[in-house]
C-alpha cells in the first residue's frame, strides 16, 4: 500500500512532533513522556498528534526508531563469502552505537514488554524488516537456498541480535572473523546440496 503524499505543513508538524518526542524521551525516559508534554514541546495541540499518528505508540516508535541500530550491508548475489564479510563489517561498525545506547535499548525493551501497543509496533516493524530481508535474499540467493528466504532472514536477524548482545559481554570474543565464519556457515547450511 502506497502512503499518500503529505502536505508540507503536515510534514513539518509530524517532524516537530517526532523531534519533541525524541527530546522528551532522552530527557525523561519513555515511561515519563505524556501526549500533553509532547504537544506542549512541539507547540501544537494534542489533537494535532492524533491527526498525524494513530496512537501514542506509533509516535513513540517513530521517535525512537532513529536511535535503533540499522545495518544495510551490500549483498553480493551468489557470493556467500563476500556477503558474510559485508554483514560482519556493517555489524562491527554498529557496535560503538550499541554500546553508547545500551541503557536506552534496555529501557526500550522493558517499556515494550509493558505496553501492548508498543509491542505491536515492534512486531510490525520486525515483520516489515523480515519481508525486506526475504526480498533481498531471494533476489541474491533465491534459487540457491534450501530454506525460504524469510526463514533465512529470521536466522540472519537472530545472529545479528545475538552477536550484538554477546559483544556487550565479551567484546574481545566477537571479532569480524568470528562473525564472518558464522554467517558463512549459515549460508552454507542454508544452501541446496549440489
Amino acid at each position: 500500500m502506497v502512503k499518500p503524499q503529505l502536505s508540507p505543513k503536515r510534514q513539518r508538524t509530524r517532524a516537530a512532533l517526532i523531534e519533541a518526542t525524541a527530546v522528551l524521551v532522552a530527557e525523561r525516559g519513555l515511561a515519563a513522556v505524556s501526549l500533553d508534554d509532547i504537544a506542549a514541546r512541539a507547540g501544537v495541540t494534542k489533537g494535532a498528534i492524533y491527526s498525524n499518528f494513530r496512537t501514542k505508540a506509533e509516535l513513540l516508535w517513530e521517535a525512537v526508531d532513529r536511535r535503533r541500530l540499522h545495518i544495510d550491508p551490500p549483498v553480493t548475489p551468489g557470493d556467500v563469502k563476500a556477503t558474510a564479510r559485508s554483514v560482519a563489517r556493517a555489524l562491527m561498525a554498529q557496535f560503538p552505537q550499541a554500546e553508547a545506547e545500551a541503557d536506552f535499548y534496555a529501557e526500550l525493551q522493558a517499556y515494550i514488554r509493558t505496553d501492548p501497543a508498543m509491542r505491536a509496533q515492534q512486531a510490525a516493524q520486525q515483520k516489515a524488516q523480515f519481508d525486506e530481508m526475504a526480498r533481498r535474499l531471494d533476489a541474491a540467493f533465491g534459487d540457491q537456498l534450501a530454506i525460504s528466504p524469510r526463514v533465512m532472514g529470521l536466522a540472519v536477524q537472530a545472529l545479528l541480535l545475538g552477536f550484538t548482545a554477546q559483544w556487550e559481554r565479551t567484546p574481545d570474543e566477537v571479532t569480524e572473523e568470528v562473525i564472518v565464519a558464522a554467517f558463512e556457515a549459515l549460508g552454507r547450511g542454508a544452501a541446496k546440496a549440489t
